[in-house]
Parts: structure tokens; C-alpha cells; sequence
């Protein structure tokens, strides 16, 4: 203890008096930060030791107590368990997954770069595209809010690679969103205009307002780089009114910001500052750090602006220690500025301290690097996950619809089949025999209803001959039997097909204008809502068992993707309930 005592007399001695002001001043506005306690502490400790483990049996083990205790913190959706024989590389992508995700959202974005970095290490051929995209775009949203946009930009193209095939006209809307944030940080909106555009019509064919709300938003700050503040106003606003629709208490806050901001740029002062302190309370409310940070550096700037420099230095202060904790340069830089512009005449010595802190910021390595592009980075507006771009066109639409009623019918004559055998388990046998001739006759309708839609919605005739419903037939038929064996892929139902790979995405891509692994998502997506809706003793594992999942997090994670809710949502609607449309990739 005595040596601790000394060498700490000795650093402080070294200092002249003006450091060590500063440093005690820096402790001060940290401390409440710096103490570990409650689940930051749990996170560390279960990374730590993760890593530290070689074993594979010791890690599977250790991975499923993590998952235990997140689901006692209600952090998932739903419970997540690996079996001894699970594959260690999967077992680590969901591990370093869902801590990086956790830091990510308590705002300790290093933290989480450096597990998801792990993460992407793991993301062999054994982990699902699923699993790679979720990775790559945590990577990307943690490495964007660091000011790192060139590592950003790469984590991006990494999704785009791998989500290339998905036709998710969601994760469509939210990677060109990322892509248009990544030009407005960069100081090139122009550029920008055109992904946020696209990024909204996409949107507008999916059920999606929170993320409709983000479009908005990244619009508004896009056009207020470009200088049109009326348009830049007008985004904030609708982006607004789409989160006090949701009633999202958290993104209200968010999106009062952004309409300050929007209105600070027309000089629309007294209505910027009741949009901030409304905003506030729900930010801290929340735990939005750094949403609230930006929110006082804006409330100084308009108190600072009527002369009242007291009141704005408060909030300017507060500012600093949240994005001194957070290692955010930019806006402290201008927290510290603004308080040495309204404390040099009541305080000219703590004054004196902060501007020597903005000039250190302004000089440091990382600010000469970044300086022109994160003088226009704005991290409040860019919350979503980087995602994968696909292709979007208009021209085969009608084949689309067709495609959607013929599988539709499809589906449905396959699960009645999964549910008859299913029932033979559980009921007596008289009623057993009711069961089966019952949905032996709803099998033989459907067949017949199927056929009828098949040939009326297709707008010629002589798009479908007798051989391509033949051939959708036999297709689906296989696909449904071999995830139910956990096959998904080509090479499995080609050759159940006694065809080649080449031949079926061949003659798929010439009868419906999409790929395979489209057409199979589609069919595995189906399945997997009729048996949500109207098998209610069957659990959610169970059916994404029969719909080719091996991990329950893949399957909620690809059922979100697909229909824009969860499937444990789904449980709470009526059978038979009408989802949102499925997302589809336009040929």
C-alpha cells in the first residue's frame, strides 16, 4: 500500500499544477462511470472467461450459463440452448454476438468492436448467412459510431456479399439506410440522396414503420447537410409522428432531437429548445448517453445564444463527461469550447482548463485523420444495424403475386400432411380417425383450391404450362420433406430430384424469374406461420425444428427478417390471422 502511496506522489509531483487540475477535474466528471457493478460486470466476466477457455465441452457449458442468465435478465426473446454436439464455431458467433450487441447498446462501442471482431473470426462455413449478416452489421453500427467509417465501410460490403441472395426488401430499406448514413458522415450527401430514397420505396412494400421512422430520420439530416432546411424539417417531423404512433417512449426522444436540430438550422430557436427539453427526460430515461449528450451541447448553444451562460455551461458540462466516458473527441471538443466561451469571464481559470482540452482534442492523431468527415458525423441518427443490399424491380411484379398463391396452396398441402402424423401422437385412436379423415378432406379441397389459384392468377395463360406446375409441385414437396431433416440446401433437394444443381436453378430462375434459395426460404417461411397460428401445443422450437433449423435464434432472427415481427407475436394473434406480406426479392 505504502508503495502505491508513493509512486502516485511522485506521478502527480511530476505535473505541473494546471494537469493536475485537470486530471482531478476529468475524475470528478468519470467516476460515476467508472465503477463496475450489476451486468457490465456479468458481461466481463462471462467474455473473459469465454475466451480464456480452450476446452470445446468447457465452452459449450459456459456458453449455455450465459444464455441462462441472459434469459433471466428477459434480455431474449426466447431461450437459447446448445446441445454437447454443437459445432464450437456457431456456438462462438452467438456468444460473442450477443455480448458485443449488449455493449453496443450501453454505448461502449470499443467493447463491442472487439467481440464482434471475434465473432466475425469464428464465421466459418459451419455458421449460417443468417448469423454472418447479424455479425457483420453489428460490426459496421459499432465501428460507424467510433468514427471509423473506412472499417464501417468494409463491414458493410461483407453483408452485402453475404446477404446477396436474401430478397428481404427490409434488410434491403436498412442496408441502403447504413449506405447513405456512411456518405451523409463522410460530408458527401448529395451522394446519399439517392440510397435513402431507394431505401424508403423499398420500405414502402414492407409493413416496417420503425424502420420507416430511421429512413425518415437519416432523410432529415441528409438534406440539412445539403442545405435544405424545410426539407430537412419536414422529415424530422414525419419521422416523429410514425414513433408517438408507436408510442416508443425511447425513439420519441431520439426523433425530438432531430427535429431540434432541424429547426436550429432555420433559426427556429424558442421551438428547438421546447423540442430538447422534451426530449431529454425520455433520453435519460431511456439510458441514450450519447443521444443526451448531443441534446445539451444543442441546449447550451441556445442558452449561450439569449446570453444566459450559467445555465448553458451546466449543460455543456454534463455533455463533456458523457463523451470524455465515452471517448467521443468531436463532441467533447465542442462541449469543452462551450464551456470556456461561457465560464472565461465568471471563472477564467477552469475556463482557461477546458479550452486547453478542445485544443488537445482538435490536435490529437485520431482528429487530424477523421476531422473532415467527423465535423459532419452526427451518431444520433444512425441506431440500426448495418445490413445487405439486394436488387429491387417492377417490371415482373405480377409473376411476384402468382408466385405468393401458388405457394401459398403449396405450403398448406404439406403441413397437413407434417400435422396428420403429428396427431397420431397425441389424440385416442377414435379421435384420431375423426382428425385424419377431417384434414384428409381439407387436404383433397385445398389441392383442388391450389390448382384453381394457380391457373387463375397467372395473368397468361401460357405462362405456366402443365409440365412447370408439375415441376412446383414435385419442387415443393421435396423441399418441405427434407427440412424436416434439416436439408436446406440445392444440393440436397437437386438431387432428391435426380437432377443437377446447375439444371434446377435453371429451370426455377426460367419458370419463376428467382433463385432457389429464395424459392426455399419462401416455402420454410409459410410453414412456419401456418404452424404458429393454428398448432398452438407445438412450441416454438418444434417448429423451427420442422422447418430446417437447427438454432432457435437463427430461426427468430430469419421469421423477424421475413414477415417484420417475432414468432412468439404471432402466438398472440387468431388462427389464421393474415400476416404482413412477406418480403420478397423482385426478380
Amino acid at each position: 500500500m505504502k508503495k502505491k502511496q508513493y509512486l502516485c506522489a511522485k506521478f502527480l509531483t511530476s505535473m505541473g499544477k494546471t494537469r493536475i487540475i485537470f486530471l482531478l477535474l476529468a475524475a470528478w466528471m468519470v467516476l460515476p462511470v467508472v465503477a463496475e457493478e450489476g451486468v457490465d460486470a456479468q458481461m466481463k466476466h462471462y467474455g473473459e472467461n469465454y475466451a480464456e477457455t480452450s476446452d470445446a465441452q468447457k465452452r459449450i457449458r459456459l456458453a449455455n450459463d450465459f444464455f441462462a442468465y441472459l434469459n433471466k435478465i428477459d434480455y431474449l426473446d426466447d431461450s437459447i440452448v446448445f446441445p454437447g454436439d454443437a459445432h464450437i464455431d456457431s456456438v462462438d458467433v452467438n456468444v460473442y454476438y450477443y455480448i458485443g450487441e449488449w455493449y453496443y447498446g450501453d454505448g461502449q462501442y470499443s467493447q463491442a468492436t472487439a467481440y464482434c471482431s471475434r465473432a466475425a473470426k469464428a464465421c466459418s462455413d459451419k455458421v449460417d448467412d443468417n448469423s454472418k449478416g447479424d455479425v457483420y452489421s453489428l460490426l459496421g453500427a459499432a465501428y460507424f459510431r467510433l468514427g471509423e467509417f473506412d472499417k464501417a465501410a468494409d463491414a458493410l460490403h461483407v453483408c452485402y456479399e453475404i446477404d446477396s441472395k436474401s430478397g428481404d426488401y427490409d434488410q434491403l430499406s436498412s442496408t441502403l439506410n447504413n449506405i447513405a448514413g456512411i456518405f451523409v458522415a463522410a460530408g458527401k450527401p448529395q451522394e446519399a440522396e439517392k440510397y435513402i430514397q431507394e431505401a424508403i420505396a423499398a420500405n414502402s412494400l414492407t409493413q416496417n414503420m420503425a424502420r420507416r421512422a430511421v429512413l425518415f430520420g437519416t432523410a432529415s439530416e441528409m438534406y440539412r447537410g445539403m442545405g435544405d432546411e424545410e426539407q430537412s424539417l419536414s422529415y424530422a417531423r414525419r419521422a416523429l409522428e410514425i414513433e408517438r404512433q408507436r408510442g416508443d417512449s425511447a425513439k420519441i426522444g431520439v426523433r425530438l432531437s432531430q427535429v431540434a436540430s432541424a429547426e436550429l438550422g432555420l433559426s427556429h430557436i424558442d421551438e428547438a429548445q421546447r423540442s430538447l427539453e422534451e426530449a431529454m427526460p425520455l433520453l435519460e430515461a431511456a439510458g441514450n448517453k450519447h443521444s443526451l449528450g448531443i441534446c445539451m451541447n444543442q441546449m447550451g448553444d441556445i442558452l449561450a445564444s439569449k446570453g444566459k451562460d450559467l445555465e448553458a455551461a451546466e449543460y455543456y458540462r454534463e455533455a463533456a463527461a458523457l463523451f470524455f466516458s465515452q471517448g467521443d473527441m468531436y463532441n467533447e471538443s465542442h462541449a469543452r469550447e462551450g464551456m470556456y466561451k461561457t465560464l472565461k469571464h465568471s471563472a477564467p481559470g477552469e475556463a482557461m482548463l477546458h479550452l486547453e482540452r478542445a485544443k488537445q482534442l482538435r490536435d490529437s492523431v485520431y482528429q487530424q485523420q477523421t476531422s473532415e468527415t467527423i465535423s459532419r458525423y452526427n451518431a444520433l441518427y444512425y441506431n440500426d444495424l448495418l445490413q445487405k443490399e439486394a436488387e429491387r424491380a417492377e417490371k415482373k411484379r405480377h409473376v411476384i403475386l402468382m408466385i405468393v398463391l401458388c405457394l401459398s396452396g403449396l405450403v398448406v398441402l404439406s403441413l397437413i400432411g407434417a400435422c396428420i402424423t403429428y396427431l397420431k401422437s397425441r389424440r385416442k385412436e377414435q379421435s384420431y380417425q375423426q382428425d385424419i379423415h377431417s384434414l384428409q378432406t381439407r387436404y383433397n379441397e385445398i389441392n383442388r383450391l391450389y390448382r384453381n389459384i394457380a391457373i387463375e392468377s397467372v395473368p397468361n395463360q401460357n405462362v405456366l404450362t402443365d409440365d412447370d406446375r408439375v415441376f412446383l409441385e414435385e419442387l415443393t414437396r421435396t423441399v418441405d420433406e427434407e427440412m424436416e431433416k434439416g436439408n436446406t440446401d440445392i444440393k440436397s433437394v437437386s438431387s432428391r430430384m435426380h437432377t443437377t444443381e446447375q439444371t434446377l436453378r435453371r429451370r426455377l430462375t426460367k419458370t419463376l424469374g428467382i433463385t432457389p434459395q429464395v424459392y426455399f426460404t419462401q416455402v420454410r417461411m409459410k410453414k412456419a406461420k401456418y404452424l404458429l397460428l393454428n398448432y398452438r401445443d407445438i412450441t416454438i422450437a418444434e417448429v423451427a425444428e420442422k422447418c430446417g433449423y437447427t438454432l432457435m435464434t437463427n430461426f427468430t432472427r430469419a421469421f423477424t427478417r421475413f414477415y417484420g415481427i417475432k414468432p412468439s407475436e404471432v402466438r398472440l394473434q387468431k388462427p389464421d390471422t393474415e400476416l404482413p406480406p412477406p418480403m420478397r426479392r423482385a426478380a
